[in-house]
Order: structure tokens, then C-alpha cells, then sequence
């Protein structure tokens, strides 16, 4: 499975949501869990930094879409 193969489907009350086949996950911006329903009591999966390179340095930083797409996808493998 690849990250393009989860369809985008915009933010439903305030929250980013993707589908794959009949399954759908949303996520809230900043927050660190995916959920499964859309009011955010199933938890499906933990959003992550993606993993750093060697030579850049730490830096703190908000998880964004992206981040949570790449956990969808992880959690789907």
C-alpha cells in the first residue's frame, strides 16, 4: 500500500479525513492519534515524526497531514 492510494476527502467537522476501500480515518490537526470514527473515541494508530536523517539536526515541529497519512499507511501494511 502506498500513501497514494488513500483518498483525501477534506475535513468533516473540523477534522482531515481519508478513506481506503470502505474503512475511513480522520485525524484533528496537531493531535498524535488517527481515529477510526469521526467523533474520536476509536483510536487506529499513533502519528509519529517521520524518521529523521543522520546529518540534519533535531528540531521541534507541529505533525502535520502528511505525517498523519504516512501513520495511516503504516498501520494499514
Amino acid at each position: 500500500m502506498r500513501q497514494s492510494d488513500l483518498e483525501y476527502l477534506g475535513k468533516l467537522d473540523g477534522r482531515h479525513s481519508w478513506s481506503c476501500g470502505d474503512d475511513c480515518f480522520y485525524w484533528t490537526d496537531g493531535a498524535n492519534i488517527v481515529t477510526s470514527d469521526l467523533a474520536g473515541t476509536i483510536p487506529f494508530c499513533r502519528v509519529t515524526l517521520a524518521p529523521r536523517q543522520s546529518f540534519r539536526p533535531r528540531t521541534i515541529k507541529a505533525l502535520t497531514r502528511t505525517d498523519a497519512k504516512r501513520a495511516i499507511v503504516e498501520a494499514l501494511c
